[in-house]
């Protein structure tokens, strides 16, 4: 398994194959900046998209986008359903942080994903807590201090 840096492009049209959000001709901005209570305080904050493979095929993303001073955003984290449970979110999710974040000059102090109902025992799992224990929409803030990926 290899993961690798993927064009933003490349990041919507894995979203629309697997219907990620599950919702037809939903438009994708690179940059999302309010989530509920939550802004984005950077003009044009650092983000990559990354893409999971096996054998050349591409069967997982994330997104990775610098929220704030202290918070960097995961955004989707995404594998396709014959490769799931085997923990490959979580490795897609720490080789792309190691990648380009861990030693980034500040480094981000927390990883931040705004996390659906239905996967926040995987957050708890994988050592997120509650940013705040508030849920918007569906979804709750959960963070992880960075250091410890």
């Amino acid at each position: 398994m290899d993961v690798n840096r993927i064009s933003f492009d490349q990041l919507k049209a894995y979203w629309v194959e697997v219907d990620h959000f599950g919702v037809t001709g939903k438009k994708f901005r690179n940059v999302v900046r309010t989530l509920g209570d939550y802004r984005s305080t950077l003009a044009d904050p650092a983000r990559f998209s990354y893409g999971l493979f096996d054998s050349g095929e591409l069967i997982g993303v994330t997104h990775l986008v610098q929220w704030d001073e202290d918070w960097l955003r995961y955004r989707t984290l995404n594998i396709r359903q014959a490769y799931r449970s085997r923990n490959l979110g979580w490795y897609l999710l720490r080789t792309a942080v190691a990648q380009d974040w861990k030693d980034r000059v500040p480094a981000p102090t927390y990883i931040f994903g705004w996390v659906r109902r239905e996967h926040q025992a995987w957050s708890i799992t994988h050592g997120f807590t509650p940013a705040d224990g508030r849920w918007v929409d569906g979804h709750i803030a959960m963070i992880k201090p960075l250091a410890e990926f």
